[in-house]
């Protein structure tokens, strides 16, 4: 390391927490690539035994199986013989690396910690300007900061030149276990600046930044450790690289080929894995994702690749995976919506016993979210579902080759896995411990209860939580209103 950037590492580490414990996040990856390459060859197996060889089953009817098919074509849907026949869905599920994306204002500590406790295996901070972070103490203290424990931990970081993205590097190197450089960020702010996706047009650039942190880093001896999904199923040994592993978060571009070349430079200098969303910069979030564009770069790339876009349950997570091969899923719409989204119960009655849902003065519970109505029509007194299930089955459509029109479908539905359809008070409460454990600034608390509770709450009792100012304010107030419960993943104080 440098003698010029000593200092500030000096500076840096004095912090009177103990430092996390480091894992090897690319092996987690790893793994869950490998355990999704093993499900698509029996699910393959099991498509040409139910659909090219014929199949007893009825056709379901026709069927349009997302928004990137609406208009185009339908396709010939058939329920799978047995969804459990050839492959434990739950193994799988649980050997996926299930990832909370980085969100502007949003990805702080409580958010990623209530995120961690119900379900997801790694984190990443919201974005951090390189510049900005390396010259002002203040601008570190105000926009980096860890809960207690907290380890999986990815910061990312927009930068614009090698030097300033490796001294930022450097900074968070006893904080953190990887650092990913932004070159997705559509803002139109972002752009003009030279970073975010304005960075996918300069791949030289980005090599250089890769290769800048990674020479950056100190040497060390790798220390071997136990790297595994944190659920029953699957563990693998491996060593934590001397280095800080090094990731690129990207879009894809209109023409593939840039994206896959871009894909390749990252490559070649050393990313430990790259992140792919599916949508180009000037797509609207909304827009279907292209799973086979990020299919193809993983194809073209020998190191993982991460999913990101499309993810907003387990059920599309477990689509997304067998679509594209990834085993790296990440989320953050849905994540923001629920921050339990990827908790899946072993059956129904487990998962309604751990997770209470609030039910309206009328005695009614909430129901699901209708699209063409704004969160506060869904949530005003006498609108509720005579029918509500509060947690949902596993269902998900998949086949070998999905940009065939004439290729028919198989349906699975898996009856030993269930996930939530609506946010569980248990996980509001935690957001608002966490909250207030880690002083999460008010506006910030609010904006994230409201949509979290949006099902809960009334349009006059979402004005009353809007002018509160202070977190125990917005805890005692939830608390009146009913979400708030003592029970959940994060204990009180």
């Amino acid at each position: 390391m440098s003698d010029h950037w000593a200092p500030y590492e000096r500076a840096w580490a004095q912090d009177p927490h103990h430092l996390h414990r480091s894992v090897c996040l690319s092996a987690l990856i790893a793994e869950a690539d490998r355990a999704v390459a093993a499900a698509l060859v029996n699910l393959s197996r099991e498509y040409d035994a139910t659909i090219l060889c014929g199949s007893h089953h009825t056709p379901a009817e026709q069927h349009v199986t997302s928004a990137e098919d609406e208009g185009e074509y339908h396709q010939r849907c058939v329920d799978s013989p047995d969804s459990n026949a050839s492959l434990d869905w739950r193994q799988l599920y649980c050997s996926l690396c299930l990832i909370q994306a980085p969100m502007v204002r949003c990805s702080r500590p409580a958010f990623r910690q209530v995120c961690r406790a119900w379900g997801a295996r790694v984190s990443y901070t919201h974005m951090l300007i390189a510049e900005s972070f390396v010259k002002s103490p203040h601008a570190r203290h105000a926009e980096f900061a860890r809960y207690e424990g907290e380890d999986r931990l990815v910061v990312q970081l927009a930068a614009k030149s090698g030097p300033a993205a490796a001294q930022a590097a450097v900074l968070l190197r006893p904080y953190c276990d990887g650092i990913d450089l932004n070159c997705g960020c559509p803002q139109r702010w972002a752009m003009k600046e030279g970073i975010g996706s304005a960075l996918l047009d300069q791949p030289e650039r980005v090599a250089d930044m890769v290769r800048s942190i990674r020479n950056a880093m100190p040497d060390g001896s790798t220390a071997s450790t136990i790297v595994g999904n944190g659920c029953e199923y699957g563990s693998c040994t491996s060593t934590v690289p001397p280095f800080l592993p090094c990731v690129v978060k990207m879009r894809i571009k209109d023409d593939l080929r840039r994206s896959v070349d871009f894909a390749r430079q990252c490559e070649a200098a050393g990313v430990s894995w790259l992140t792919v969303h599916g949508r180009t910069p000037t797509c609207h979030p909304s827009a279907a994702v292209q799973f086979e564009a990020v299919k193809l770069i993983r194809e073209n790339l020998s190191v993982p690749v991460v999913l990101n876009g499309g993810v907003t349950d387990v059920s599309t997570a477990m689509e997304a995976a067998l679509r594209t091969g990834c085993g790296g899923l990440m989320s953050a719409n849905g994540l923001l919506d629920n921050p339990a989204m990827f908790y899946c119960g072993a059956s129904r009655a487990a998962a309604e016993a751990e997770m209470s849902f609030a039910t309206s003065r009328r005695g009614r519970p909430p129901r699901t979210c209708d699209p063409a109505s704004s969160p506060a029509e869904t949530a005003a007194p006498g609108v509720f579902s005579e029918v509500f299930s509060p947690v949902q089955p596993v269902s998900f459509l998949w086949a070998p080759d999905r940009s065939n029109a004439g290729a028919g479908l198989l349906r699975y539905t898996v009856p030993d896995m269930w996930q939530a359809a609506v946010t569980p008070r248990e996980v509001i409460s935690d957001f608002m411990r966490a909250a207030i454990r880690t002083d999460l600034m008010v506006p910030t608390t609010v904006q994230q209860v409201l949509r979290m509770a949006r099902l809960y709450v009334s349009p006059a009792e979402r004005s009353h939580l809007a002018l509160l100012r202070s977190n125990l304010s917005v805890l005692n107030a939830l608390q009146e209103i009913g979400v708030y419960v003592e029970s959940g993943r994060i204990a009180c104080e």
